[in-house]
């Protein structure tokens, strides 16, 4: 037995260690990933610098000492503004970004060939405004400006015209790619929230069903072990058949933890009558059930031998009853099952199980009360669906 422990154990120790390779390959994917994005981003950003060389047209057919100090002094400023705001964050990103667009301006009346200076802003604005009426407002204040200077300062109207229409469409283009990332954002918040949600309820579901299962089968053991322990002396052989009996009972809970954690099956409803009536006849009580069902969809057949069974583990634990009536009828299309008895009743509130058990049967559209002041009455009232008694 140690042995088999000890290969069981191994092949966890295995399993673990391939799904933690298999973890660390991914996060290293999806790092990977995020570099390379990265990468492509700032290589698309810095290769954009070569539009640039436009501002050299005017310094050149005009061949003014002016126009190139004017450049010398206005690209410096424009390249240190645009990379500080391309790595930093938070404030100093704004500041740099003022300054950006304030070099467009100041340098457009020395140099008519600069309207480009209008586009680098604009071309950040929308990753880094995460409401798009805003990076629009800018937009349009920022056209109205260069217009406003055009009139101004006399300068050439094509110029100006070439570059509002620039800093429209790479805007426009940009703002529409921004909203695709947020949106992919979003979408990968919304699939880590289901997935968190998602495994939220499977480790719910998991605990009642082996509250459930282990419930029933530990009082039935701890019964027929206290059965046995007294009947050990006296009568030694209804002792031995207590213990087969428990033998018998642990293998089947062996069993049943194995399908919950493959996904629970029920072997059907009137199996789990059956071990019912075995279980109650150790505590020394009477089951009575009427009306049967023949045939069940699969889904109600599982919350009525779940309810079935935590309704007998806490007869067994609590009610003190020596009778037990179960009642199935079908009525306006829809299936009522109730589980009563003749203990002392008083329950003030729902354990784990019967809060399972509610959930269960709400999660089919049904509905459960419970009644108990003389003695316990259960009522589960579920839509028949296919059920044919």
């Amino acid at each position: 037995m140690a042995q088999r422990v000890k290969v069981m154990s191994g092949e966890a120790a295995v399993v673990d260690c391939n799904e933690k390779n298999d973890s660390e390959r991914l996060e290293q994917a999806l790092r990977e990933k995020k570099w390379k994005e990265r990468k492509a981003r700032r290589f698309f950003r810095y290769i954009s610098l070569t539009y640039t060389l436009f501002f050299l047209i005017d310094p050149i057919l005009s061949h003014k000492r002016a126009s190139w100090l004017a450049l010398a002094i206005a690209y410096p400023i424009f390249l240190a503004s645009f990379i500080v705001a391309a790595e930093t964050r938070g404030r100093t990103r704004w500041i740099a970004y003022t300054v950006l667009f304030a070099v467009g301006y100041v340098y457009m009346p020395f140099n008519a060939s600069a309207s480009g200076l209008f586009v680098y802003p604009v071309a950040m604005l929308p990753f880094m405004l995460k409401r798009p009426r805003k990076v629009l407002v800018v937009m349009g204040a920022q056209v109205s400006g260069m217009f406003l200077e055009m009139a101004v300062f006399g300068l050439s109207r094509w110029a100006v015209c070439v570059g509002v229409f620039f800093v429209v469409v790479i805007t426009l283009t940009n703002l529409y790619y921004a909203e695709q990332e947020w949106a992919n954002a979003r979408l990968k918040l919304a699939n880590e929230e289901i997935e968190h949600l998602a495994t939220v309820a499977e480790r719910e579901r998991i605990a009642r069903d082996l509250h459930d299962l282990l419930g029933h089968t530990l009082t039935v053991i701890a019964l027929k072990s206290e059965l046995a322990g007294k009947l050990i002396t006296s009568d030694p052989n209804a002792a031995a058949s207590e213990i087969a009996e428990i033998q018998q009972t642990s293998r089947k809970a062996l069993a049943e933890v194995r399908e919950a954690v493959l996904g629970y099956r029920s072997q059907g409803l009137n199996a789990e009558i059956d071990r019912a009536r075995k279980a109650l006849a150790t505590a020394g009580v009477k089951l009575v059930c009427d009306g049967l069902p023949n045939e069940l969809p699969i889904a109600e057949e599982t919350v009525l031998c779940l309810a079935v069974r935590e309704s007998v583990t806490n007869i067994m634990r609590h009610s003190e009853a020596t009778e037990v009536w179960m009642q199935f009828r079908f009525r306006d299309g829809r299936l009522h099952v109730t589980v009563a008895d003749n203990g002392k009743g008083g329950i003030k509130e729902e354990g784990s199980g019967l809060r399972g058990m509610r959930e269960r049967v709400e999660a089919l559209g049904g509905r459960l009360s419970i009644q108990s002041e003389v003695g316990t009455q259960l009522t589960i009232d579920l839509p028949q669906g296919a059920a044919t008694a």
